[in-house]
């Protein structure tokens, strides 16, 4: 920095100048993440206390703004001038971990200038074809889905699509819909929950899924299932393979008759006589159903049987067995998708994308019979957090 300049002028005001001409020449765009301040300082030869000073100034004129936690930005003007509606629609606003999806959406977008429109489709189709027309018509901009399991062919998300009108879809995708996307590594995250039952010695695994086998999700996860299997030289058996659960909307259940239908199917899975070892189950709610009837049949968990689940919804220790989960970051999905949804209807971004947010396994004690091994894997997995 060139302190010889104008001697009357304060250094932090200086500093302040120098850096708006730099984000008006395009050094820094807008939206754009500032150098943090002590590397600011360090390249400018100035105090960070200075830089400071500097920031409050160009955050006073609305130059830059500040997100907690995540840094210094420059103000995207264009974007606050086209601030207006986007819509989110999803089955539930109370089911587990939706509320953390809604949060990152809803953070994005307030930062952008723009208001959150929420339905809810309570999975049912028709009411999410009315949700979606419901927010089209009040003039959005787009919307992110996380769409109603079940058909692939969406005629009203079709038509939106067709009328140029910018959707994310997350957590499913359909395949054939020109839309961008994002997910969770459903894959990997198959794949994680088998390989840490593989590496604990187990040889007979098994896999208890949903009966939904056409949804991107499950498809997914049954490929890692597959996959893990297949580098571990271990033998697919379709004997302990179980795809005949129905699906259930919230734990503890209130569908009796799918209650009673999947007690039924776990029941017979779990008295077979060649009962797998451990099993990675599709998501944890049909987990807890496992270690419920499991419980019921005087199957311990993990002696007898070990259980991985997925999804790492809040209580996963239900049943006072800790489960053993794949983590879905739902906060992530949401602020990813609503900043692909921004850069999509601000044409900053031209070509489909999908996004596939990374998974992390969760080791409790569903899966582990040995309480030292528990400890000392629990151990490297916070010192691997800190790194």
């Amino acid at each position: 920095m060139n302190r010889q300049g104008n001697v009357s002028t304060p250094l932090h005001a200086q500093i302040a100048a120098r850096l708006r001409h730099e984000v008006r020449d395009g050094l820094y765009r807008p939206g754009q993440r500032l150098p943090a301040e002590v590397d600011l300082a360090r390249d400018l030869g100035v105090s960070r206390g200075t830089v400071r000073h500097a920031l409050r100034v160009m955050l006073d004129e609305g130059v830059i703004h500040t997100i907690p936690g995540r840094g210094t930005f420059v103000r995207d003007t264009t974007r606050e001038r086209l601030g207006g509606l986007i819509g989110m629609v999803l089955p539930s606003v109370v089911r587990a971990r939706n509320p953390e999806l809604i949060g990152g959406a809803e953070e994005t977008l307030r930062e952008a200038g723009y208001s959150l429109l929420l339905g809810i489709s309570g999975d049912d189709r028709w009411l999410e074809t009315e949700q979606l027309q419901r927010i089209a018509a009040q003039g959005a901009s787009g919307v992110i889905l996380y769409a109603v399991d079940g058909a692939m062919d969406v005629p009203a998300i079709r038509r939106l699509v067709d009328r140029g009108f910018p959707i994310v879809l997350i957590d499913r995708y359909i395949p054939d819909l020109a839309v961008d996307a994002v997910t969770m590594d459903n894959t990997g995250g198959g794949f994680l929950a088998v390989q840490h039952l593989a590496q604990l010695g187990y040889h007979r695994i098994g896999y208890i899924g949903t009966d939904n086998v056409g949804t991107s999700s499950i498809v997914e996860r049954m490929c890692g299932y597959r996959w893990a299997l297949e580098q571990y030289g271990l033998e697919y058996d379709p004997n302990v393979v179980c795809a005949e659960v129905i699906r259930l909307l919230s734990w503890p259940p209130r569908e009796p008759d799918k209650e009673r239908h999947n007690d039924a199917v776990l029941r017979a899975f779990l008295e077979r006589p060649h009962r797998p070892e451990a099993v990675f189950v599709c998501n944890d709610y049909v987990a807890f159903q496992v270690v419920q009837m499991a419980e019921q049949l005087g199957v311990r968990i993990p002696g007898d049987l070990a259980v991985v689940g997925h999804d790492n919804v809040s209580y996963t220790d239900y049943f006072g067995v800790p489960l053993t989960t794949v983590e879905q970051p739902r906060h992530e999905i949401g602020v990813t998708a609503a900043t692909l949804l921004l850069d999509r209807i601000a044409g900053r971004r031209t070509r489909l994308d999908r996004v596939v947010v990374t998974t992390r396994l969760i080791v409790r004690r569903s899966s582990v019979k040995d309480p030292l091994l528990l400890s000392n894997i629990r151990q490297s997995e916070a010192a691997l957090a800190t790194r």
